[in-house]
């Protein structure tokens, strides 16, 4: 019995040493990371959003990783063509260089779209005024469209910002303000055209669903994020440009997200590997190999394991392909 108790005595000095070294462990590693500046680099929700560079102009915008190019729950389009390049189905080449001097005076200018009549205003965009308007149904009855839009001019291009909500989630939460209309659309939910204006009044006052005032919400988000890229950044920087989260192609639950030189690997929402990432242009990779900002090989440190090796053969501002030189595996990732 004796020995028993000893025994035991041991054990949970073991176990208590353990969990003290763990602790230690872990405070140390967040004592370094707070010292290292990626905790300050997280402060502002938007240094992680993904990076949009607006062709042609030098504005950029960012986007949460909740909006999407790819047609998730809620869909980020942006339109940009030169004046010149319009085509003018129902509308002709004046009516928009009149929109142009129309916003340059604080007017809202020629409508083009099927614009709902109370959500339209001139916004301020840094300095540029953009027509802001809501579409919310276009050419028949039965149409139930989900777009906030914002348009404006910049070096001869009109530029459309929408970002598009998901029906089958939006409908179902805001029911009271659709009907059906089975003589034309069956069991569809249309607008009740009679509370189309309510609909819109009650997201503006914040008091929709959680799924609509999301949608809502974060079209003003990424609107306020417009600004002049001042530093005149070419995202031709391999570490600007890998910024952000990245979803797998071939498995969603997959996910990338890179910040300032750091990385962590989520799998179904939970963080797997996560550790600083360096860049090179040249492999093997020694102490001696200069770190290159626009180098091909990424090679990312976990504490615990063999660094991770990869090549990247591609990557813009929405596509990211990479080969796990270990195993030489393709790994393709999207935004």
């Amino acid at each position: 019995m004796k020995n028993i108790l000893i025994l035991l005595g041991v054990i949970l000095l073991i176990v208590f040493g353990l969990s003290f070294l763990v602790g230690s462990i872990e405070n140390k590693e967040e004592q370094e990371f707070n010292q290292s500046g990626q905790a300050k680099a997280i402060e502002n929700e938007t240094d992680l959003w993904n990076f949009y560079e607006i062709e042609g102009t030098d504005l950029f915008l960012k986007y949460p990783h909740s909006v999407s190019f790819a047609g998730r729950e809620t869909q980020l389009l942006v339109e940009n063509t030169k004046i010149d390049d319009l085509d003018y189905p129902s509308f002709d080449k004046e009516d928009v260089l009149s929109t142009v001097e129309s916003l340059k005076k604080g007017e809202y200018g020629t409508e083009h779209d099927w614009e709902l009549e109370i959500s339209k205003k001139v916004r301020d965009l840094k300095g540029i005024n953009a027509q802001e308007y809501m579409v919310l149904s276009r050419f028949e009855i039965c149409d139930v469209t989900l777009e906030r839009k914002a348009l404006f001019f910049k070096n001869d291009r009109r530029i459309i910002i929408t970002l598009k909500g998901n029906k089958d989630l939006i409908i179902p939460t805001m029911s009271e303000y659709f009907e059906k209309n089975e003589e034309n659309c069956g069991d569809q939910l249309i607008w009740n055209f009679d509370k189309i204006d309510a609909f819109y009044n009650s997201l503006k006052e914040g008091k929709g669903s959680e799924e609509a005032q999301s949608w809502f919400n974060s079209f003003d988000e990424v609107v306020d994020t417009i600004e002049l890229n001042d530093q005149n950044l070419e995202i031709s920087n391999n570490y600007e440009k890998i910024k952000g989260r990245w979803i797998s192609v071939d498995d969603e639950k997959s996910i990338l997200d890179f910040s300032d030189k750091y990385k962590v690997d989520f799998y179904d929402g939970v963080s797997m590997i996560e550790g600083p990432f360096l860049l090179y242009n040249e492999y093997p990779i020694t102490r001696e190999t200069p770190e290159d900002e626009n180098g091909k090989y990424l090679f990312a440190v976990t504490p615990g394991l063999d660094p991770f090796v990869y090549e990247i053969v591609k990557l813009d501002e929405h596509n990211l392909e990479m080969i796990y030189l270990d195993r030489w595996n393709t790994l393709r990732y999207t935004r």
